[in-house]
């Protein structure tokens, strides 16, 4: 038992099993007894609103039965007046027989008393010309809020008019409502032992109370005495009369008073407490059941895991290869059976892997994080001629194959962690023999990305050097032919602009009246298109030597593009061809070789010229971006297709009938050799628009 109690697992499902069961028993418990409750508040409810309209309607018949009597006593007081005979003895009847009246007082109009009923005396006539002067306006009945007596005694007065025939007020009969005897009335039906029934003033001030010792007090200030002030009813709960009270309040009908029926909340509430306490005692059992029924059930579960994981741990020792099976009949028995399965299907794939490696044709080589060789396949063993045995377990630093520590690639990556990826290095084997291989090396690591270790692959390249050498060499022998054709495609563009001078000087001598101007202009061409094509030609001759021009300088794309323009105006103008230039500052200036940057251009322009053989209009629009200028040379020619855009950069791909496929392939490598871009996008029957790209001259201020 005390293994069992011990066990993770055990103590996870125990404590799962008591919470959710407790979770649901609680919840269960609360929703029952909310439910309960909200059964008996409106319960509660109906009954105090019930109980309190029923308190209204009995006060007011009391109310009604009092001024009845005021009433009849009003017409004898009328009878006195007019002298006639009135038995007084009839008149004390009337009032003796209701015991809410503690006295009454007949008084004229004037306020002075004609008598009183016991013949006491009343004194307070500040109070009683107020309620003649109410009752001579209103002609009515009035109920007046509570106040003192001389003798101390709190009391209500109900005073009703006395009205002669000419419908004058000839004065009122006043009692004096004895408020004890009023409380006793409301006391006979009140809720429980604990209920109240009270009645409040218009001012607030309880008039009535089961306990008499509250009448005068104030509720003013109380949500109830606002309520009632504004004639609502309703149920309110709070504190009151020095105890958690649930009340139900509504208007009177008469004087504008107000009922107060209720009683305590405990009272109101004592009838669960039964209920809850049997629901309560029957949560621990089924707590406590669910206990003892958890542990029996977990006893039978966590003995069949705790046996798979004393196996599992055995085999992660090497202590065993196989899984016993446990027989349970359930679940439990299939995940023995799948994780022996699994043991066999492991030692299986741990062959073929090693299968795998062997056959690999390179070496490749393995370490710890320290350096310790772990795996050194067939492979390894070829390549450098040491057996696996004699390397297992050994620093890689400790093979004879590299002349010091530091040249062990595997090694740096294993301090520095550094990538290698297909770094060409010399080894030496066993014997001696030097080896150029390629090497990739990289770490390795867990699930929780640590460093285990580090892999090295070796792929011997001795033979393939050898053969690019000869390659090397047949691929020279080809650029030379590729040359002799560049030469011959980029000779035939300035000998266009040089033919195209020498026609316009020939039209020129032919007339009448020579234009020096223009000879001397053509004859400028002419003499700079032909240094131009010496410089062609130095070019290529250092192309061909292998030879790197570095002499770049700062050139002015504007410049440069204006004076191709003029170079070619001829041509253009013969086609019929205008020219847009959109330049976005006047001085643009990019770092590169004049001489080559003039072939890429001259080379896009004639291209865009020979494209509109019906004549067009060529674009030419130089922007600005983040990093680079972009420059853009649209036509309006036959276009290209695009099954052809693609290819156009390519050697010798060309759509022209006359083409060497060379020009476009020669600004391809010229501006990648300025560390820009070149593209092409063209629509058939629209044009074709190139897009080059060149960086920003570092720290050059732009002129607008």
């Amino acid at each position: 038992m005390n293994q069992f109690f011990r066990s993770k697992i055990t103590k996870r499902y125990l404590i799962i099993s008591l919470f959710v069961t407790f979770c649901a028993l609680a919840l269960l418990y609360f929703i029952t007894i909310q439910v309960m409750n909200n059964s008996v508040r409106e319960e509660m409810d109906y009954r105090n609103q019930t109980m309190a309209k029923t308190v209204g309607k009995n006060t007011n018949y009391i109310f009604s039965n009092m001024i009845n009597d005021l009433r009849l006593i009003s017409e004898y007081t009328l009878k006195i007046q007019n002298k006639e005979y009135v038995d007084l003895e009839e008149v004390e009847k009337i009032i003796s027989r209701n015991p809410l009246i503690l006295h009454s007082q007949i008084v004229d109009n004037q306020g002075n008393t004609l008598f009183t009923i016991p013949n006491v005396h009343v004194s307070g006539s500040e109070k009683i010309i107020e309620f003649i002067d109410r009752v001579s306006w209103s002609e009515t009945f009035y109920l007046s809020n509570i106040f003192t007596l001389d003798n101390g005694k709190k009391v209500i007065a109900v005073t009703y008019p006395i009205i002669d025939s000419k419908k004058n007020v000839q004065g009122g009969v006043i009692a004096y409502v004895n408020l004890a005897v009023l409380s006793q009335h409301l006391n006979q039906v009140k809720i429980g032992d604990r209920g109240v029934n009270a009645l409040i003033d218009r001012n607030g001030v309880l008039i009535s109370h089961s306990d008499a010792s509250y009448i005068g007090t104030s509720l003013a200030d109380n949500p109830i005495g606002n309520y009632l002030n504004n004639s609502k009813s309703g149920i309110w709960e709070g504190l009151l009369f020095n105890e958690y009270m649930v009340f139900a309040y509504q208007p009177m009908q008469l004087g504008s008073y107000g009922v107060i029926v209720g009683e305590p909340l405990e009272q109101a509430l004592a009838s669960t407490a039964d209920v809850q306490g049997l629901l309560l005692k029957g949560f621990l059992t089924v707590l406590i059941l669910t206990l003892v029924f958890t542990i029996f059930a977990t006893s039978r579960i966590v003995k069949p895991i705790r046996f798979l994981t004393k196996q599992t741990r055995e085999y992660k020792e090497g202590k065993r290869s196989s899984f016993q099976k446990v027989n349970t009949g359930d679940e439990l028995e299939d995940l023995s059976v799948i994780m022996d399965e699994m043991a066999t299907e492991l030692s299986n794939k741990e062959k073929r892997l090693f299968n795998i490696l062997e056959s690999i044709p390179y070496a490749v080589i393995t370490t710890d994080k320290k350096g310790n060789i772990e795996t050194f396949n067939k492979g390894a063993e070829q390549l450098t001629l040491f057996n696996h045995n004699e390397v297992i377990g050994k620093k890689i630093t400790d093979l004879p194959i590299k002349k010091s520590k530091k040249e062990f690639l595997s090694w740096q990556t294993l301090q520095e962690g550094k990538k290698f990826n297909e770094v060409e290095n010399d080894i030496f084997d066993k014997d001696g023999i030097k080896h150029v291989v390629r090497i990739y090396s990289a770490l390795f690591y867990d699930d929780k990305k640590h460093n285990i270790g580090a892999i090295l692959i070796l792929r011997d390249v001795s033979e393939v050097k050898k053969l690019e050498g000869y390659l090397k060499q047949s691929e020279r022998m080809a650029s030379l032919g590729q040359l002799t054709a560049g030469i011959a495609h980029e000779i035939k563009n300035p000998l266009s602009i040089i033919i195209a001078a020498s026609d316009a000087i020939e039209l020129e001598l032919k007339e009448d009246k020579l234009d020096t101007h223009l000879i001397q202009e053509m004859t400028n061409d002419i003499i700079e298109t032909s240094d131009r094509m010496n410089n062609l030609l130095t070019d290529f001759l250092k192309m061909s030597k292998g030879e790197n021009e570095n002499n770049k300088t700062n050139v002015n794309l504007n410049v440069l593009i204006n004076e191709l323009l003029s170079l070619l105006r001829k041509k253009l103008d013969d086609q019929q061809i205008s020219v847009q230039q959109n330049y976005a500052y006047q001085v643009i200036d990019v770092l590169a070789i004049e001489n080559q940057l003039n072939q890429v251009f001259l080379n896009i322009i004639i291209n865009s010229i020979q494209a509109m053989e019906d004549g067009g209009v060529l674009t030419i629009t130089v922007k600005e971006t983040n990093e680079d200028w972009m420059i853009e040379i649209r036509d309006t020619g036959k276009g290209i297709p695009e099954s052809d855009i693609n290819w156009i950069f390519n050697p010798f791909y060309t759509t022209k009938k006359e083409g060497t496929g060379l020009g476009l392939s020669i600004a391809y490598e010229i501006i990648s050799h300025h560390n820009g871009t070149i593209e092409a996008t063209s629509s058939i029957d629209e044009g074709t628009t190139i897009c080059v790209r060149l960086p920003k001259l570092k720290g050059r201020v732009l002129d607008e």
